[in-house]
This record gives structure tokens, sequence and C-alpha cells, in this order.
């Protein structure tokens, strides 16, 4: 009886639903079938909107270095990792037991820009956009280079698996610069880590257990 009457207040609810809404929903959901692939990072902004308690919206949510985000009535819900649509799964399913048949839509306002890390022996280190070095030598070239102490035989590369941990590898600069060599320059992607070890490590395990108290851990 009481899922029969969910079902009709529903029913009334969007029959009783301004056209305005209608269409905002059918704008939202364009919007995020744009970014429908887009997994949503820490320090992004999101905008998540209830169209049927409209006094729960947060317009200008910034997803936190925790990966977690707070709304109104519920616990903080982690957001970093997921699309839009799988974050608004989520918090329909998270408002379900307060709210009836909660109607929600999430969208990305404000993207944090893909980046890349690079440390080390190298120059200049730190944080850089990867449309400004989108593979292994571009990032080294707009880092200003390595430094004398450099080991140039034994770049450290290493990406985010997506289990929580991290698939590291070596590469050899010469043998990439070289055209008789048969290692290619690395394509890099959003959150990978180049270290540059000191020329004095020249072991890659050792190389290993120096980036690895670089790198964050996952949750």
């Amino acid at each position: 009886m009481r899922s029969m009457l969910i079902t009709i207040m529903s029913t009334l609810c969007f029959l009783a639903a301004p056209t305005g809404t209608l269409a905002q929903v059918k704008e939202l959901d364009n919007q995020r079938s744009v970014t429908a692939n887009y997994r949503i990072q820490q320090g992004d902004k999101l905008s998540v909107k209830f169209f049927t308690n409209p006094d729960l919206n947060e317009p200008s949510l910034i997803v936190r270095p925790d990966g977690f985000i707070s709304l109104q009535i519920i616990n903080d819900i982690k957001a970093e990792g997921l699309t839009t649509t799988e974050l608004r799964a989520n918090l329909e399913k998270a408002y379900d037991e307060t709210l009836l048949t909660p109607i929600i839509s999430v969208s990305v306002t404000e993207f944090l820009a893909p980046h890349v890390y690079i440390s080390g022996q190298i120059t200049k280190p730190g944080r850089y956009e990867l449309r400004e070095a989108n593979t292994l030598m571009q990032a080294i070239f707009v880092a200003g280079g390595f430094t004398r102490d450099a080991n140039r035989n034994m770049v450290v590369h290493a990406r985010p698996n997506g289990t929580g941990d991290w698939n590291i590898q070596s590469a050899k600069v010469m043998n990439i610069l070289s055209k008789k060599g048969s290692q290619k320059d690395i394509l890099l992607q959003d959150g990978d880590y180049v270290f540059i070890p000191d020329s004095k490590i020249s072991q890659f395990n050792k190389a290993v257990e120096s980036i690895r108290g670089l790198l964050p851990r996952f949750f």
C-alpha cells in the first residue's frame, strides 16, 4: 500500500512540474552526456540540484582533498573517481531514506586542469598542466631539464592503476632520443608522476623506494 502511494505521488509530482523544470532536467541531462566518461577529481566544482526539494540544492560544491563532498541531511559522500551519473545514483540512494523519490542532477561546473608531477633531479620540479607536457620528454623539457646529478639512464614513471596502487616503470632518456633506440617516448596521462633519481642510484628498486614516499595513497 505504501509503495503504491509513493508511486502515485511521484507521478503527480511529474505531472504538476512546471515546463521550465522539465526543460532544466533535459538540459542538464545533455550536459551529463557530454561529460559522461569524465571522472570527478579533487578540486572540481560540482552543482547538485534537487528538483522536488530545491532547498537542498548545492550550486557550488568543491571536491575536497580526501575526495568527499558534504551535503545536507546525509553523511559525507565520495565523489572523486566517479562519473556524474555514478555520483547521482549514489546520492539518490543516500537520500532515498529521507526524501520521497529524490530526483537529483549532478554536473561539473569547473574542471581541474589535467596535470602531471615531476620531481627529483630536475631544474624546476612541480606540477605541470598536461597540455604543456603530454609526453615524458616534454615534461623534462618544460621542467627545465636535468640537474648535474641526474641519472639520465633511469627516469622513473608512475601511473595510478585504479586499484589503489601505482604502475611504475623506468625509461632511458638517451634511448628515447636516439633514432636507433628501441624505446619510444611515453605518453603521459592525468595524475602521472615523473621522478629523476640521483646518479648515485643505479638500481631500479632503490629508485622505486625513493619515489614511493612521494606518491599519494589512494583509499
